[in-house]
């Protein structure tokens, strides 16, 4: 009876946790060991006589030197991502650390209200950010036009012009996400110490070399991080580009999980959708292991 006791003590946790084990490898490793099988073989939900056959690594070849059904080469993306992304990052980065050296320099209630409400974008479904910005963006009779016609300036075709679009792309993602670079690099910037800013001060330190030489490297971990985390969120963003642009015009906007998305459920070339989601998951994974390799402290 003792050694019975033992033995259900030992396996009574594992019982316990069984069922969420079960569920994890049901929704996140069998998926992800399924695409890859899938990215091996000819799958097209389109021709299903044609059946599933083995054809090992023709689907990421294929892409990698053939445009294919998308009338976009994996080159071509890649590059627009690439576009996008330093757009998205640069417009964050400025915008969010002008922000903060602001509000930086103010802790009364008013801006502690005004930094609460600067959180709102980041609250806003994609796909509503994506329909808000459509309308702005209407040539005719949209919000964005008409503050361009009231200062007599010109006013492009946000949507149907290929530079443009990808400048409507980054401008309505700027908009949501603004608000996170602004509220890391605010907290960043308050947490160094006052010490050395009265230093600086009483040395008869600029502002420009305050900044330089006292803020910026406080806050350097912290911009390397938001560009961590928010390339990785650029690298897989499909919801805007769907609601906003859908890839267009022409091809103007077709980053690489538009493409992904597009190939999978557009064409239903299974095989080539799961190949492609791999080469993006690839461009991620050396995304994020260099920017972790800067981030990760030297060892003395």
């Amino acid at each position: 009876m003792k050694e019975k006791g033992l033995i259900r003590k030992k396996y009574s946790p594992w019982l316990f946790i069984a069922p969420t084990i079960v569920i994890l490898i049901s929704l996140g490793v069998f998926p992800l060991i399924y695409s890859v099988w899938l990215s091996l073989h000819s799958y097209s939900l389109m021709d299903l006589a044609r059946g599933i056959k083995w054809v090992g690594g023709r689907n990421f070849l294929d892409l990698l030197q053939k445009t294919g059904s998308l009338r976009i080469s994996f080159v071509h993306a890649f590059l627009l991502t690439l576009v996008y992304m330093g757009g998205c990052l640069g417009l964050e980065l400025a915008i969010g650390l002008g922000g903060a050296l602001a509000f930086a320099r103010k802790a009364d209630k008013k801006v502690r209200i005004q930094r609460t409400l600067a959180m709102v974008p980041m609250l806003i479904a994609p796909v509503v950010v994506g329909n808000i910005w459509k309308y702005m963006y209407q040539y005719s009779y949209g919000f964005a036009n008409f503050l361009l016609r009231s200062g007599g300036l010109p006013t492009p075709r946000w949507l149907s012009e290929g530079s443009w679009a990808m400048v409507s792309l980054i401008l309505a993602d700027a908009w949501e996400w603004c608000p996170f670079s602004f509220l890391v690099l605010l907290a960043s910037i308050l947490s160094i110490p006052k010490v050395q800013l009265e230093a600086a001060d009483i040395d008869g330190a600029t502002q420009w070399q305050r900044f330089l030489y006292i803020v910026l490297p406080g806050i350097k971990k912290s911009l390397l991080l938001i560009i961590l985390i928010r390339g990785i969120e650029l690298i897989k963003t499909m919801d805007l580009v769907y609601t906003l642009t859908y890839g267009g015009p022409a091809t103007a906007t077709s980053i690489l999980p538009f493409n992904a998305f597009f190939l999978g459920f557009k064409y239903f070339e299974i095989g080539k959708a799961a190949a492609y989601a791999w080469l993006l998951v690839a461009f991620t994974n050396i995304f994020v292991i260099f920017f972790v390799s800067v981030l990760r402290e030297p060892r003395s």
